[in-house]
This record gives C-alpha cells, sequence and structure tokens, in this order.
C-alpha cells in the first residue's frame, strides 16, 4: 500500500507538469470510453435490465407453437389460457396479459392509452404490489367487474398525482371503471421499452375489446407468464404444459391441432424470442462500432506515452542502474495510465448520460409510449469501471515494457537522441498509427454503405407520387363510441369535409398507409383455378380503401375505374387487383371482369375485378413486386383503424386543421396518431438514417483521434530527427525535399492502414448486405470515395510537422541533444 500511495503522487506530480498533454489523452480517451458508456446505458435499458418482478428467474414465458407463419413463439387463447392454469401443477400461478388500445373520456375529449388486459392474478404472479390502494381480486378474474389499475405516469399527468382518484369511477373503452390502484414508479408493464398506462381485468375483455375472446378457442391474443414452484425446472413445467397441449389438440381437434408449448425464461426474453435476435445482433453491432472508437482512442494514449517513456529514457535508466526492479518499474508506469484512464472514465459518464439520452431522442415514428431508464446503475458504473482498468493496462502496459528494456549505457548517455535513430518504419508507434487508420477506414466505409443506402432509398419510386400530405388514424368503433351505422356516416362526411380545407387538393380514407407497419392478407381463390389437392389458397396482401384513393395517393389505374360511394355493402362485390396480381392470376388474360372470393366457403362473397393499378411498394422499399389487391372500404366495413389521407404541400398547416376538423366534427373520437406523410415516410428511412448517422459520427470521430495520432506520431518523429534533418538541409537538401521526405514517411503509415482498412471492410460489410438499398456491400463508389477523403485528412495531419521541420535551422540542428 505504501509503494502503491508512493506511486500514486509521483504520476500526480508527472501529469501536472504537463497540462497540455494531460488534457489531450484525458479528452482523447474520455471521447473513447463515453460513446462506449453511452452506448452500453442503452442496452442496459433495452437488453440487460433487471427486471422489475420479484425474483424473476422463478418466471418463465409460455407460447404456443404454431404451425403457421407465427412459428414457435405465438400467443394464447382466452380457453387454453384457462385449461393450462387450471391443469398444471408445476406453477405457482399463471398469469395472462395482453396489451390493447384503451380509451379515457374525460367527459370533453377522448384520449387513446396503451393498456392491457391481464387476468386477476397477474400482479400476483409478478410479486408486484400497488403502490396506492391494490391490484385485481383472485374473484375479480371469475366475474365481470369493471376495475381499472392506473399507471403512475398516467396517475400523476392526468390527475396530478392525487391520491383521491382511488374510487374513483373512470370512462374507458365507454365503460364505467372505478380505480383500485395505482402501480409504483418503477413499473412500467411487462413489454420492454414500451409503457403501459393502465391494466384492465381479462373478465372484462368482451366489454372492452371489439370482439368476444371469453369463449373463443381459436382467437389467440394472450401472452402468458408463469411462475415455477419451488424445485420444479423449466424441463418439467415444458414436459407437463406439452402432455395438456396434446390433451387439448385431442379434444378440439378444429382449433389446438398442431398447436403446442414452448418455454422460455423470462429473463431470456427481451420483446418476443422471434424478435429478439435482431434486438441482439445490432446492440451487439453498436457495441463493436464503439469499440473500435476506443481502440483508435488507445493507441493515441499509448502513443502519447510511449514518447513520454522515450523522452525519461535518461531517469529510467538511472533507476534502473540503481538498483530499482523492472517490475517495480512498469508497475510505476501502469499507475500513471491507469490514472489518466479513471480522470477520463469520471468525465466519461457525463458525456455518456447526455448522448445516450440524444440516441434516445432519435426514436422510430411510432405513436406508443415509450419508457427507458437511462439511470447510472450498477452495470453501468461496473462497466465504465472496467473499461477505464482494461483500458488503463491496454494504453500503458506496452509502453512500460518497452522503456523499462531500456539500454543503460546508451540510455545514460542520451546517444539515441543525439544520432537520431529513434524512428524506425515498423516501430510500435507506427504500427498503432497504422491500426488507427485501419479502424477509420473500416467505420468510414460502412457508414457511405449507410449513406448510399439512404440516398437510395429516397431515390426508389414507392409506387404512388403524393410526397407531401396529412394523416389521421382513427379508431371510431373502439369502446363502442360509435356505431358501425354512424361510423359509416362519419368516414363520409369527414373525407368531404377535408377535401375542401383551405390547400387541400383531395382527400380520401384507406384501412393504413403502404410502407408503414401494418399489413393485412386474404386468402384468396380465383374462379377457374382449381387448387392441387392439400394445397392452400395463396395469401395475397390486401387493403380496404375509401374513393378517390388511387387519385389522392398519385397511383395511376391502368384500366377500368375506381371505387365509388355507391360500392358499399349493397351493392356487388368488386375488388381492384394491382399489376403484379392481374399478371400472375391471369396470364394473357384481360383480368377485367374476373371473379375471386375470400375464404373456401362456399357460400363466401364473389368479388369481381373492376380495376387494374400500378404496382407499388407496399411493406418495405426494397422488396420485389409481390400481388396487392384493394377492397371497397364500404364493403368491407370491419376496419379497426380508418386512416384519413390528405394531399396538401403545407403539411404543417395542414396537421392543425386537421385536429381541429376532427375535434368540431368528433371531440370524443379516439385518434390514434395524426402525422405529415413526410413523417410516416421516416418509418422506411429510420433504419438506414440512424445506421448512416451513428457510423459517420463514430467514423469521423475515429478519423478525428486517428489524425491526432499520426500528427503527434509524425511531430515526434520530426522532433528525435532534428539533427538529422539539420544534417541534410547542411548538405544541400531543399526545403522541398525535406517536406516530401516527411510528408513521404508519413503517408506511407496511412496509405498501409487504409489498404489493410479496406480488405477488413469487404469482409465485415458484408454483414450489412440485407440492411443496404440498391447498395451492395463492396459498393465501388464508397470504397473509392472513403480512401480518397481519408488520404485527404491524414495528407493535412501529415503536412503541418512535416512544414514545422522545413523551419529547422541547420546551424540550430546541427548543435541539438
Amino acid at each position: 500500500m505504501t509503494n502503491l500511495l508512493q506511486d500514486l503522487r509521483y504520476a500526480l506530480r508527472l501529469i501536472a507538469r504537463k497540462p497540455a498533454l494531460t488534457a489531450l489523452a484525458v479528452v482523447s480517451l474520455g471521447l473513447g470510453i463515453g460513446v462506449n458508456t453511452s452506448i452500453f446505458t442503452v442496452v442496459n435499458a433495452v437488453v440487460l435490465r433487471d427486471l422489475p418482478f420479484a425474483r424473476p428467474d422463478e418466471l418463465v414465458e409460455v407460447y404456443t407453437t404454431s404451425p403457421d407463419d407465427l412459428g414457435a413463439y405465438s400467443t394464447s387463447s382466452v380457453p387454453d389460457y384457462l385449461d393450462y392454469r387450471q391443469q398444471n401443477d408445476v406453477f405457482s400461478g399463471l398469469a395472462a396479459h395482453c396489451s390493447y388500445p384503451l380509451t379515457y373520456d374525460d367527459g370533453e375529449t377522448t384520449e387513446l392509452l396503451m393498456g392491457e388486459i391481464v387476468s386477476g392474478n397477474f400482479f400476483d404472479v409478478l410479486g408486484v404490489d400497488a403502490a396506492l390502494g391494490r391490484t385485481f381480486l383472485p374473484e375479480e378474474d371469475q366475474t365481470p367487474r369493471a376495475v381499472v389499475v392506473l399507471g403512475h405516469v398516467f396517475w400523476q399527468r392526468r390527475f396530478g398525482g392525487d391520491p383521491s382518484v382511488l374510487g374513483r369511477t373512470l370512462r374507458i373503452n365507454g365503460q364505467a371503471f372505478e380505480v383500485v390502484g395505482i402501480v409504483p414508479e418503477s413499473f412500467h408493464g411487462t413489454l420492454a421499452v414500451f409503457r403501459s398506462d393502465l391494466w384492465v381485468p381479462l373478465a372484462m375483455v368482451d366489454q372492452v375489446s371489439m370482439d368476444p375472446l371469453l369463449e373463443r378457442r381459436g382467437s389467440r391474443t394472450l401472452i402468458l407468464k408463469g411462475r415455477l414452484k419451488p424445485g420444479v425446472t423449466i424441463e418439467q413445467a415444458q414436459a407437463q404444459l406439452e402432455t395438456i397441449a396434446r390433451r387439448l389438440a385431442a379434444e378440439y381437434p378444429e382449433t389446438n391441432e398442431e398447436y403446442g408449448v414452448n418455454l422460455v425464461p423470462s429473463r431470456d426474453v427481451v420483446l418476443n424470442p422471434s424478435f429478439d435476435t435482431p434486438v441482439f445482433s445490432a446492440a451487439a453491432v453498436l457495441m463493436i462500432v464503439v469499440a473500435l472508437v476506443l481502440l483508435i482512442a488507445c493507441s493515441n494514449i499509448a502513443n502519447l506515452l510511449l514518447a513520454q517513456a522515450s523522452d525519461r529514457r535518461k531517469e529510467i535508466a538511472l533507476r534502473l542502474a540503481l538498483g530499482s526492479g523492472r517490475g517495480r518499474l512498469i508497475r510505476q508506469l501502469l499507475t500513471e495510465s491507469l490514472l489518466i484512464a479513471f480522470i477520463s472514465a469520471l468525465g466519461s459518464l457525463l458525456f455518456a448520460t447526455w448522448t445516450a439520452r440524444l440516441l434516445v431522442g432519435f426514436r422510430p415514428p411510432i405513436p406508443i409510449p415509450m419508457a427507458l431508464d437511462l439511470g447510472v446503475d450498477h452495470r453501468v458504473l461496473g462497466f465504465t469501471l472496467l473499461l477505464a482498468v482494461v483500458t488503463g493496462v491496454l494504453c500503458g502496459l506496452a509502453p512500460a515494457l518497452q522503456a523499462s528494456r531500456a539500454e543503460l549505457v546508451p540510455a545514460l548517455k542520451d546517444e539515441a537522441a543525439a544520432l537520431g535513430r529513434g524512428y524506425r518504419r515498423f516501430g510500435l508507434r507506427n504500427l498503432l498509427v497504422i491500426s488507427q487508420v485501419m479502424t477509420s477506414t473500416l467505420l468510414l466505409i460502412g457508414a457511405g454503405l449507410f449513406i448510399r443506402s439512404l440516398m437510395s432509398a429516397q431515390a426508389i419510386d414507392p409506387g404512388f407520387t403524393l410526397r407531401k400530405g396529412v394523416t389521421a388514424a382513427v379508431m371510431p368503433r373502439l369502446g363502442g363510441a360509435y356505431t358501425d351505422a354512424e361510423a359509416r356516416v362519419l368516414y363520409r362526411q369527414l373525407r368531404e369535409r377535408a377535401a375542401t380545407l383551405p390547400g387541400v387538393r383531395s382527400a380520401t380514407l384507406a384501412e393504413f398507409l403502404p410502407l408503414g407497419l401494418a399489413a393485412s392478407t386474404r386468402d384468396v381463390y380465383v374462379e377457374g383455378h382449381e387448387l392441387p389437392a392439400g394445397e392452400n389458397a395463396p395469401e395475397i396482401d390486401a387493403m380496404s380503401i375509401g374513393p378517390a384513393y388511387f387519385r389522392t395517393m398519385g397511383i395511376p389505374l391502368l384500366g377500368g375505374r375506381d371505387f365509388t360511394e355507391h360500392d358499399d355493402a349493397s351493392a356487388p362485390g368488386v375488388v381492384i387487383v394491382n399489376e403484379t396480381m392481374a399478371r400472375q392470376s391471369w396470364p394473357a388474360e384481360e383480368p377485367l371482369g374476373k371473379r375471386l372470393r375470400f375464404g373456401d366457403a362456399e357460400d363466401a362473397r364473389i368479388y369481381e375485378v373492376i380495376g387494374v393499378a400500378r404496382d407499388g411498394k407496399y411493406r418495405t422499399l426494397g422488396e420485389a413486386p409481390r400481388p396487392y389487391l384493394y377492397t371497397s372500404m364500404a364493403q368491407e366495413d370491419d376496419s379497426f383503424i380508418v386512416t384519413l389521407i390528405v394531399a396538401s404541400n403545407a403539411e404543417a398547416q395542414t396537421v392543425a386543421m386537421v385536429r381541429q376538423l376532427l375535434d368540431e366534427m368528433a371531440p370524443r373520437l379516439p385518434i390514434f396518431e395524426i402525422k405529415s406523410l413526410s413523417q410516416h415516410l421516416e418509418i422506411m428511412f429510420f433504419l438506414p438514417r440512424m445506421g448512416a448517422g451513428l457510423l459517420a459520427g463514430m467514423g469521423l470521430l475515429g478519423l478525428l483521434l486517428a489524425s491526432v495520432g499520426l500528427y503527434g506520431v509524425v511531430a515526434y518523429a520530426v522532433a528525435r530527427r532534428t539533427r538529422e534533418v539539420g544534417l541534410r538541409m547542411a548538405l544541400g537538401a531543399s526545403r522541398g525535399q525535406v517536406l516530401r521526405m516527411v510528408i513521404r514517411e508519413g503517408m506511407i503509415l496511412v496509405a498501409m492502414g487504409t489498404a489493410l482498412g479496406i480488405g477488413l471492410a469487404l469482409a465485415a460489410t458484408r454483414a450489412l448486405e440485407g440492411l443496404l438499398y440498391g447498395v451492395t456491400a463492396s459498393d465501388p463508389a464508397t470504397f473509392v470515395t472513403v480512401p480518397v477523403f481519408l488520404l485527404g485528412v491524414s495528407l493535412l495531419a501529415n503536412f503541418l510537422p512535416a512544414r514545422r521541420a522545413t523551419g529547422i535551422d541547420p546551424i540550430q540542428a546541427l548543435r541539438y541533444e
């Protein structure tokens, strides 16, 4: 301990004597540690978070395995849940929940909230107690009772944290609910990242949802979560629930045949195992990217310490000559690098907190409340401390080993300085610069690919010409706000009045917008096309639309006619198909007048093709042409969400006008979201824009650090070779020759690092292929532009110290020691 304190005091005195170098080292390393800590803070909040439940290791997720596209991690029905809960003896409790949009009507306006419909034992199974009042009682799971538990954020926002809200009646989804409790501030629901505002009992599901679910075994909407009994393993629970699933399949073959169960520990699930792999992959890529930036920063500090150790070679040689052990010297030098690393880590925590919040600010453009705890917890502190130790050792070990291996006699005589033999092309300092340039090249090429991908994505023709406008998604049937007849009248009036707003060219209605998060498919049976035995009808993407949709969106009709107000439930069924569906279903035939039906029921309604629309992009910008069909909204009268689409160039003003129109026409209409069409299209550009922004930021930061490191190495080499340069100039070398010599030697390092970076990028960027639009992972433009840009910046970093070398006075240089 005495030696440690002595080393610390000496290190403090040493770094205090060179405040400029110390500040450079602290800032460089602080940036490297800071970006790592900030990304880890976000990853920690999303992936590594502590579950806000009691004894989370006992909890497991119970999924239904489905034979269709939903796969091994699907949801369960209410009757299946009740059977699993009653027939198992491996769980101390099995709870069910599902997210559901709920409305809160305060008598003046209706607010759309994200809620959860949960079983009566939900809070008991999770081990979550109410912060105020109570949670649900067991009997409230058996007999429908209109009670509600409020989320802490919603309680604070709408009621100011007033405890007298307990016992008050609130109107939720058109029903009167009694408030019985408030959840703790730390509990936001069961879905990571997203926040729920309130919870209602599962027994009330038929009263608050669009469809009756309590008796429908085939309607699977519930997520199940069980708590294992003491001593029961997840394998034992899996085996028993599989037995129950086989029994249900035998009893209810129409709905349960080929369905099973799949259990996963809750601590291993973020959203759903089907979706978690991309989340984990994205987190790993982010951590690798910022680790590369830290590597560049570490190389800078290592070079700085190498130069400092070289300047102290006489001191180190003298200590060795006086009997100091090499291990003692290495420990002293490591203490200095660790001290710099710990000072950098302290500053990086503030930087990380700010940048983490900045990153979360670039959230996906979705209308779902998010809840991310970006606080500095024990994991973030531990990660930062670990980074400080690792970087301190990485930065200081190589310089310490090299400095403690000094040759005593030459070092004591300072012969290396006198003769200028401190420069070696493949010395450790130069190898560190090569690694910095290589890493910067890799990061910048990745950024370049995403930038090119973003530019390509923005140039892709989505199949519609509308680029400026406003969309408003409403839910008139939610909570019984409107009857079916009232909703039809509202749709017509809303479209007609929106079309008369100032600056509006056209208005229409649709089930949803293309290139969004929603999609719908239909089993289509084409008349005259007999399916082979055992083959299912193709699932075709479909959307319900209103009149003037194609004119509003700017989608050309290649044949036939558009829907009109007369294409309602009393009229013959009609559809409009796109080019691809017309070509695939009726090759070399005229599609107009052809007939089809949805579903295989013999009495299913027949629809006639009355138009052919131009192909477009429906789910993603990068998709291949796919068959698509449109139905008349007046005939398909069961849309849960209806979207008003208004064509207008003055988006900001039109958003305000549409909001005012909705307030005037239907102040209690549940509004899902109102946004500009530009904001809607941001959904498609979110990933390439985030990738371009993040990699560009990290690449430029890495290039800045690498340029500083390159400048330092060249400047140090010039200083070490002062006498040599003076001798060359005394013998007749011109300033231009000296300038070219110094720049050439620096640019050789840059060229080597760039070449290695290009080779590494060719291999590494193949993993990005699926994330790029219209650009290959080996895009020639990127692989040429980035190295040219990097060489230009590096040339400037070389030029400044090289120019200084040309100003050396030969007489003074020959006297240099």
